[in-house]
C-alpha cells in the first residue's frame, strides 16, 4: 500500500451531526476519569518508579471509547485496519522512530553543554510503572498502553471525525484542546504534573499542540495508527521518563515544536497558493 491509498473513514450514520464524536468524547473522558477520580479523591499520588497507584489503565480509555463508538457507527473495520496498518513506505517508519533521533540530539546537546546525562536505568523510571521492570519492559508498556491506548482514540477516531467538518489544521488545533482537557485530572495525581508552574503549563500546552499537529500529519499521510502510536510511545520515553528531564527534555520538546511550526507554515503556504493540503491525506 502506498500513501496515496490513504482514505478517511466513511461518513457514518449520525456522524454528520457530531453524534459520533460527542459519544466518543463522553466515553473517553468518562472511562479515563472513572479510573483517575477515585485515586485523586483518596489522596493518591502517582510517582516515578512506583507501580501503585498508577494511571496507566486510564490511558486505555480513548481506545476503548473509539472501538465502542466505531462499532456502533459501522466504522470498526476501518478503525481496526488503521490500527494494524504497518505496510507503508519506509519513510513513514523513519518518521515513526524519529523521537529516538531527537533523543540522541538532546543527549548530544547535554554532553556538549556539560549538563547531566541520564543513566540507562533512567529510561525505565516512569510514573505509574515499577522501576524494577527495567527500560525494555517499561518501554514496551509505554508504547502499547500509552501509545496505542491514546492514539486509537485521538488520531484513529476523533481526528477523522473532526476533519469531516474542518480543514486539517483547524481539526488538529481543536483536537489539541480536547486532548489537553482529557489530561486535567493528571495535574492532581502525577508528581511530574503537580510540579508544573504557570510557565511550565504554557510550555506543556504548546508542546501538546505541536504534538497534535505532527501526529495528525503522520496519521493522515501514512494512514497508520500503529505508526502514530509508536511515535507517541517513543516520545514519551524520550521526554517522560527520568532520562527525559532537563536539557534532554527541553531539546526534544523544542524539536517537536519546530517541526510543527514548519508544517503549519507549509500548510498556510499551500492554502495561499491553492495547492493540496500538506497536513491532510494525500490526493488520490
Amino acid at each position: 500500500m502506498s500513501s496515496s491509498d490513504v482514505q478517511l473513514p466513511p461518513r457514518a450514520a449520525g456522524s454528520g451531526r457530531g453524534g459520533g464524536l460527542l459519544a466518543y468524547l463522553v466515553l473517553a473522558y468518562g472511562l479515563t476519569w472513572a479510573w483517575l477520580a477515585p485515586v485523586w479523591i483518596s489522596g493518591g499520588v502517582v510517582s516515578p518508579g512506583d507501580g501503585w497507584p498508577t494511571h496507566f489503565p486510564a490511558l486505555l480509555g480513548p481506545m476503548v471509547a473509539a472501538l465502542l463508538v466505531a462499532a456502533r457507527a459501522g466504522e470498526l473495520r476501518g478503525l481496526v485496519a488503521r490500527m494494524v496498518r504497518v505496510r507503508v513506505p519506509a519513510r513513514w517508519w523513519l518518521v515513526a522512530v524519529s523521537p529516538l533521533g531527537m533523543l540522541l540530539v538532546g543527549l548530544l546537546v547535554a554532553s556538549v553543554t556539560g549538563a547531566p546525562l541520564p543513566a540507562v536505568a533512567d529510561f525505565g523510571v516512569m510514573s505509574g510503572l515499577p522501576a524494577a521492570w527495567g527500560p525494555l519492559l517499561v518501554g514496551l508498556v509505554v508504547v502499547v498502553v500509552n501509545g496505542v491506548g491514546e492514539e486509537t482514540g485521538w488520531r484513529g477516531f476523533a481526528l477523522p471525525a473532526l476533519q469531516r467538518r474542518l480543514a486539517p489544521l483547524a481539526a488538529m488545533l481543536v483536537l489539541a484542546v480536547l486532548w489537553a482537557g482529557w489530561h486535567v485530572p493528571m495535574f492532581g495525581l502525577l508528581t511530574s504534573f503537580r510540579e508544573f508552574d504557570a510557565a511550565t503549563v504554557v510550555g506543556w500546552l504548546l508542546g501538546l499542540t505541536a504534538g497534535s499537529i505532527v501526529l495528525g500529519w503522520l496519521v493522515n499521510r501514512s494512514g497508520s495508527v500503529a505508526l502514530v502510536a509508536l511515535w507517541h510511545g517513543l516520545f514519551t520515553i524520550a521526554s517522560g521518563t527520568a532520562a527525559g528531564t532537563g536539557t534532554v527534555a527541553a531539546v526534544v520538546s523544542a524539536l517537536v515544536m519546530l517541526w510543527a511550526a514548519v508544517l503549519v507554515l507549509l500548510e498556510l503556504r499551500a492554502h495561499r497558493h491553492g495547492t493540496a493540503s500538506v497536513l491532510g491525506p494525500p490526493p488520490r
